[in-house]
């Protein structure tokens, strides 16, 4: 896992990683999603979630501006040397690109909700969105001093994808829509819902 062994010594801002060693936190992770689930896709996706963090310039440290998106390429690599199943390897990348997303769910726009939501193909695949959820949730505890903590992030994305779900396509249809105007009625009635469930969560 030469992926992974570059993250010990890569230190993280100490605010948000007590344990500030990258290669630390990781094992953290990975510990903490074996106490929420024992699918092997979540556990493998908490393992890889940060390996964008060991490609960070040391100039940069310990800031690590746009980890997730760095990390895709080592973790389709692993993924490939690995012959990691599909679902191992499709879940391994959405927890790499949106994991930070979900941390800031509730800073996000219902648009850019929706987005996070609908790439994780949650209204065809609700488990998969169900399971980066759960990697999210581990990456939070797995830090010192966090081990224990809530995780209402999680939640607030299945209210939201439940929220976003109600919206019934027939009515639509009914409206007049059809072909690419419908898909974009649909969206801008999914975020309305969203931003109906955000408002009441934020008073």
């Amino acid at each position: 896992f030469p992926e992974l062994d570059k993250l010990f010594g890569v230190p993280q801002p100490e605010l948000h990683h007590p344990e500030i060693d990258t290669g630390v936190h990781t094992l953290m992770v990975l510990e903490a999603a074996s106490t929420l689930s024992n699918d092997i896709a979540v556990r493998f996706a908490a393992l890889t979630h940060d390996l964008g963090k060991g490609l960070t310039p040391q100039s940069e440290w310990p800031k690590h501006h746009g980890h997730e998106k760095k990390g895709l390429s080592a973790i389709k690599s692993l993924c490939t040397r690995l012959k990691a199943p599909n679902e191992v390897r499709t879940l391994s990348l959405l927890a790499g690109e949106y994991h930070t997303h979900v941390h800031r769910a509730f800073e996000l726009k219902p648009a850019t909700l929706l987005k996070v939501i609908k790439s994780a193909d949650g209204f065809r695949n609700p488990h998969r969105l169900k399971q980066l959820l759960l990697v999210c949730e581990a990456d939070a505890k797995g830090r010192t001093g966090f081990e224990n903590t809530e995780y209402p992030q999680r939640q607030y994305i299945l209210d939201a994808f439940d929220a976003a779900q109600s919206v019934n396509v027939s009515t639509l249809i009914d409206q007049g829509f059809s072909g690419k105007e419908l898909g974009q009625a649909l969206a801008k009635a999914q975020e309305s819902k969203i931003k109906s469930l955000k408002e009441s969560r934020t008073g």
